[in-house]
């Protein structure tokens, strides 16, 4: 990859720091739009995504759109982010990792197929990673290198999920959920579930939930996201109940589970500790940052889990496996994604070449248009028209011999076509 280019990413995920320091950099959707605008606006990027999970925080970023903010120059995507953040750049460093060009482009591919997921092989990732670059580009903070990356690699995860099985019938979170639920309680069947959070990840444990016949039972808010509560979907066979009435429900509930984007804690101790079950209950907070304060475990009777306690597969030899056939066809796309760069650096080459086609025409088009007995304005009409479809087509040739031409010819192709057409060949 053409280190010029400039792309350089920052993660810190489950390898390396649990989940009491990824919350301190994770982000809501609203934190993301806000955080891609001040980094834009601040060290003047191309390109900005964040990417937030249950399991990563990753900030990409791609270049400068100008020179006027040279003091930032120096500055490394960990720092832009602590400095997002305000978090102090000591102390958390060794959580991070730090990565740029091809070694970034080959991480974002493994990643958007669950490669490198705490679940291997999950799905979810890849919907995670397709909505980071959406909402970059609905708030106007990516660019065209780093869109071009990402729907790689979005692409990529597709093609590995249709020829490889890299997960097993459990690699889903709510299904690790549902393991975690019978390894404590075996059969799941009548047992009164209590879910807060209508998200995705909610509707999902609803669902499995439903399946095992449980009984279910899912918060919802009035208002969430500017949408009334009536145009939100709510799983089959499950109840309703207004979020505001979460904690009564906890004295009815074995399970409480919370996934929400909330940054706030959505139960805390001193608030449930008079609405417990008169059982033993198990609590599961799906979140990140938190929904439920860690000290209500030590509340008696609650056993609380986090997304830290769903482990990955085990099966190290098909995963070992499955992680070289979709290695082999995520290099497809990586020597692709190599060449569109390489061509790329040859952009400004074409568009010289394009000029030069179009002035050569022009000038030929000079003593045609003087005899033509056509008023000026319609003369100089006809000859914008003309140029402007010169110039649609040379770039059309010039641009497609990405597609027909063997990558170590470029340079010699169009150097030459260049000389061409830099001659002057008009007679006087």
């Amino acid at each position: 990859m053409e280190t010029n280019l400039r792309i350089r990413m920052v993660g810190i995920d489950h390898n390396k720091a649990s989940i009491e320091y990824r919350e301190l950099f994770s982000f809501t959707k609203a934190g993301a739009v806000e955080a891609m605008r001040q980094l834009s606006e601040t060290f003047g990027l191309s390109g900005c995504i964040i990417l937030s999970t249950c399991n990563r925080t990753e900030l990409w970023i791609s270049g400068k759109r100008d020179d006027r903010i040279s003091e930032q120059e120096d500055w490394s995507p960990y720092e832009m982010l602590c400095r997002i953040k305000g978090i102090p750049v000591e102390g958390y460093r060794e959580f991070f990792t730090e990565r740029q060009g091809e070694e970034a482009v080959s991480h974002l591919l493994e990643l958007s197929c669950g490669l490198d997921s705490k679940i291997f092989g999950e799905d979810q990732i890849i919907s995670q990673v397709r909505e980071a670059m959406l909402l970059a580009r609905k708030h106007h903070s990516t660019d065209l290198v780093l869109e071009k990356v990402f729907q790689t690699a979005i692409a990529a995860a597709k093609k590995v999920k249709s020829r490889v099985r890299l997960a097993a019938v459990d690699g889903s979170t709510a299904l690790q959920v549902l393991s975690l639920l019978k390894e404590q309680l075996g059969v799941l069947e009548g047992v009164s579930c209590l879910i807060i959070g209508n998200g995705q990840i909610g509707q999902m444990v609803a669902n499995a939930l439903l399946a095992q016949g449980a009984a279910v039972k899912m918060t919802l808010r009035k208002t969430m996201h500017g949408r009334h509560s009536s145009e939100s979907i709510i799983p089959d066979g499950s109840t309703m109940i207004p979020y505001e009435n979460r904690v009564w429900e906890l004295a009815s509930s074995k399970v409480v589970i919370s996934a929400t984007r909330s940054p706030h804690y959505t139960l805390k101790k001193n608030e449930v500790k008079d609405f417990l079950n008169s059982d033993s209950s198990i609590w599961i907070d799906l979140a990140v940052p938190r929904d439920i304060e860690p000290e209500i475990s030590t509340l008696e009777k609650v056993r609380l889990f986090d997304i830290d306690h769903l482990t990955k597969e085990e099966n190290p030899e098909n995963n070992a496996r499955c992680r070289q056939e979709a290695r082999d066809i995520l290099m497809e796309y990586l020597t692709e994604l190599k060449q569109w760069f390489a061509f790329r650096e040859r952009v400004p080459e074409i568009q010289d070449i394009v000029r030069l086609s179009v002035e050569d025409v022009s000038k030929r088009l000079d003593h045609p248009m003087e005899t033509m007995e056509l008023p000026e304005d319609e003369r100089r009409l006809i000859q914008t028209e003309i140029e402007k479809a010169v110039e649609k087509s040379v770039g059309k040739l010039l641009f497609g011999l990405k597609d027909t031409l063997r990558h170590s010819l470029w340079k010699e192709c169009l150097d030459a076509v260049y000389n061409a057409a830099n001659k002057d060949t008009l007679k006087s």
